[in-house]
């Protein structure tokens, strides 16, 4: 189900043990050859072919595309949230649907510096309705990467942030958007990282021009493969939410 194109009254309809897929993603430059949606519009397209895999286990949020993109916020066109305000619009949307009685809440995410916020929200849902029989899951919107490895030449590697993987799935969405007279290997500036320690730099610091890995490799083959693996897995732990009663 998809909740954009329905009426209040087919929603309400609804099981309220269906799982909510709600993707959140971001609006971020994307170095020098990809459109600062490419988050959105990966995320956004493995929800729709996740629907088209388990239509009547899975009703389908719009893109939550204000992430949090504070460390590329120097890159004109980028749109970013606070931490403090994607945190509450993230539990503004899961308690609006929690509010209407669903019960199975999936974060798909497609955006790396989400993924802190979606950590203190798993806990912060746990602690504002932990006497209540709902369940709130998140998992990465790509398939795990041994299988993105047999599709991608350069394996790991060679994805980061607008390599490989990315430009390939934005190749097979839409080929017009990538500059590929633009493409260009780019990375980690040297001594920007001490073994074992952790640290948080904007991108302008980090890199040359916004990317990290190679997508010079990158097909519409590929990318039309890498979609469809990661809807498989997605909608494959779709089918295992529905089936789970851990309150039972």
């Amino acid at each position: 189900m998809i909740l954009a194109e329905m009426t209040s009254p087919e929603i309400d309809a609804l099981p309220r043990d269906i799982v909510v897929l709600m993707p959140v993603a971001s609006c971020e430059q994307h170095s020098l050859h990809l459109p600062v949606f490419t988050d959105s519009m990966i995320g956004g397209e493995v929800a729709r072919r996740v629907h088209e895999r388990v239509p009547d286990d899975v009703l389908v949020l719009p893109v939550q595309w204000l992430g949090y993109s504070q460390h590329h916020i120097r890159y004109p066109g980028t749109i970013s949230a606070i931490s403090e305000t994607h945190l509450l619009l993230m539990m503004d949307i899961v308690a609006s649907m929690v509010g209407y009685g669903f019960k199975k809440i999936l974060i798909q995410n497609s955006h790396g510096g989400n993924g802190a916020n979606i950590s203190v929200l798993l806990q912060r849902l746990m602690e504002h309705y932990g006497d209540e029989e709902i369940e709130f899951y998140s998992r990465w919107a790509w398939a795990g990467g041994e299988r993105l490895d047999q599709i991608r030449e350069l394996g790991g590697a060679g994805s980061g942030h607008a390599g490989e993987t990315e430009t390939s799935m934005v190749l097979a969405m839409r080929p017009e958007l990538v500059r590929t007279d633009q493409l260009d290997k780019d990375g980690e500036r040297e001594g920007m990282r001490a073994p074992g320690a952790a640290s948080y730099y904007r991108f302008d610091q980090r890199t040359r021009h916004g990317g990290v890995g190679d997508p010079r490799p990158a097909t519409a083959e590929k990318g039309e493969a890498l979609l469809d693996a990661s809807a498989d897995e997605v909608a494959e732990t779709v089918r295992q939410i529905r089936a789970l009663k851990p309150f039972g």
